[in-house]
């Protein structure tokens, strides 16, 4: 069987509402072989950022030397991106042989590759391929919260790490702040060194402390002051204990994502006996990208950002304002109808000059058309267009001038839906 056609038949449905699913999933890795206990694991949970500060941790871990695994979703535009090895997605050859070893032992158990989801299918394969390849660090970003996540079937985590916190899922991981947290801090595993953007909410980081200590783990979160000292398209300059840094990603937000990097090689270098010098985290920053994640074309001058939610679109906006375009972009939007998108749209709208709608490549998506009547209701006096078939031609037509940027935003299945991306 080809990797196309396995992908084409895995389940693509969440089965996070059963509670004793991460009973089955342990079961899972017991019968492959238990490959998360050959591996140091850093486990990465939040709301918004963790891609970015994987792919920061990712590139810094390889520039020491290390042989590096990271996992992490959605994908852009590969599903293969979701599984990164010393920098290149997984082949499809290595992800088959894990897969086949996965759906063996499923076979010996009376089982088929039907029990698990596609998240819980490429969670385990990710943990093969890390193990079969002897990653000294294995980086796994959760999926979607953390209790209930297929990530946290690991027994061991070396080190869990938080980056900011806020309102999304709320259908699922629950309605308030602190009951999102709540459940995003269950990921934690006994003997962990724990870490937190600092800048989250008090209600959030008493949590997260509390959590630690219940489960025997280690609070190892200290302050790292970021000082961002020039953010543009071409990108983000910054400072940290008076050293310059010049990041491969965008966006000043990355500040916060930064301050976790540093923490987490912090209690690397605690619980390793490594050292992490300036010189290599100069040459893994300036490698570290994300796709889909402020992706800036200077050429065509085209951004791409996923941002879904209400803070990361305030990411988005804080940039568009640093960078002080002279001309307000043009907004190709597309939205999950499970989203707060009005709260979106009053956050990206003011800075935009018209609004192209276009359809997620999602079940879960708002159609171009319904987006765009919410467009109209918040602002009447906006030009606003609801197009599938080739927005970003489109939108290119509609510029006054060369240098008017383009933004592509609301979810990583709008880019994909959107393409055209460099």
């Amino acid at each position: 069987m080809t990797y196309q056609t396995i992908q084409q038949q895995l389940d693509k449905g969440w089965r996070v509402f059963d509670p004793n699913r991460l009973t089955f999933l342990r079961q899972v890795l017991q019968w492959v072989g238990q490959p998360d206990q050959d591996l140091t694991i850093i486990q990465i949970a939040g709301t918004n950022g963790k891609g970015s500060t994987g792919a920061m941790l990712r590139e810094v871990l390889r520039a020491h030397g290390e042989t590096v695994g990271h996992f992490a979703s959605p994908a852009v535009f590969n599903d293969r991106e979701q599984i990164w090895l010393n920098g290149q997605f997984v082949t499809e050859t290595a992800w088959v042989t894990a897969y086949h070893q996965l759906l063996q032992a499923l076979v010996a158990h009376d089982r088929t590759i039907d029990d698990l989801s596609y998240f819980e299918v490429w969670t385990i394969v990710a943990l093969l391929v890390f193990q079969a390849e002897h990653v000294t660090y294995a980086i796994l970003e959760a999926g979607l919260g953390g209790r209930d996540d297929a990530t946290h079937m690991v027994g061991q985590a070396a080190v869990v790490a938080y980056t900011e916190i806020g309102l999304d899922h709320q259908n699922i991981l629950g309605q308030t702040l602190a009951e999102i947290a709540q459940n995003k801090a269950d990921l934690i595993t006994p003997g962990a060194l724990v870490v937190s953007d600092l800048a989250q909410s008090a209600e959030v980081l008493t949590i997260l402390k509390t959590t630690t200590l219940a489960k025997q783990s280690t609070w190892a979160a200290q302050p790292v002051t970021v000082t961002v000292r020039q953010d543009t398209p071409a990108g983000l300059a910054v400072s940290v204990a008076g050293e310059h840094y010049q990041l491969g990603l965008v966006g000043a937000f990355q500040r916060r994502n930064l301050s976790v990097v540093w923490q987490i090689l912090a209690a690397l270098e605690q619980r390793d006996q490594v050292m992490f010098n300036v010189a290599t985290r100069r040459r893994g920053l300036a490698q570290a990208q994300m796709l889909g994640r402020m992706q800036v074309d200077q050429t065509r001058h085209i951004l791409w950002d996923g941002a879904h939610n209400e803070d990361a679109a305030q990411g988005l906006v804080a940039s568009l304002t640093n960078w002080a375009l002279p001309e307000r972009p043009i907004l190709v939007l597309g939205v999950l109808a499970d989203k707060n998108y009005h709260q979106m749209l009053n956050i990206l709208l003011p800075l935009v000059s018209a609004v192209i709608t276009v359809t997620p490549n999602n079940p879960r998506a708002l159609s171009a058309t319904a987006l765009a009547e919410a467009v109209q209701a918040i602002d009447a006096n906006l030009p606003v267009t609801a197009m599938d078939q080739d927005p970003l031609t489109y939108a290119m037509a509609q510029r006054t001038s060369p240098s008017q940027y383009i933004v592509v935003a609301g979810s990583f299945y709008t880019l994909n839906a959107v393409g055209g991306f460099s």
